[in-house]
């Protein structure tokens, strides 16, 4: 499994129970509700005490509590333009103004 494979099943899990980001926030715990939401997004690591709560949660193997403990690699841009918000805007900026 990839990190983007994981991070797909988790939003299928939080559609498919309807829970909101305060809901998962509030059960894992521990940290920043952002960081937890920027984890479930792939695009931050958790603490190993709350990558065990968010796959409690979740209902996750073990591979993929590791997986949520691990640094996501965030340097290569899979499509153009890129879809990262923070990217995004850099790379407007460049083509549009020059």
């Amino acid at each position: 499994m990839k990190r983007e494979d994981l991070t797909e099943k988790l939003l299928d899990i939080k559609r498919e129970k309807g829970w909101t980001w305060k809901h998962i926030q509030d059960e894992i715990g521990g940290v920043s509700p952002i960081l937890i939401t920027a984890a479930c997004m792939g695009q931050m690591k958790l603490p190993k005490a709350q990558a065990a709560k968010a796959a409690e949660l979740f209902g996750l193997s073990q591979a993929e509590e590791r997986m949520l403990n691990e640094a996501p690699y965030r340097g290569s841009i899979p499509q153009m333009p890129p879809t990262d918000p923070l990217i995004y805007r850099f790379y407007e900026l460049v083509m549009v103004y020059g």
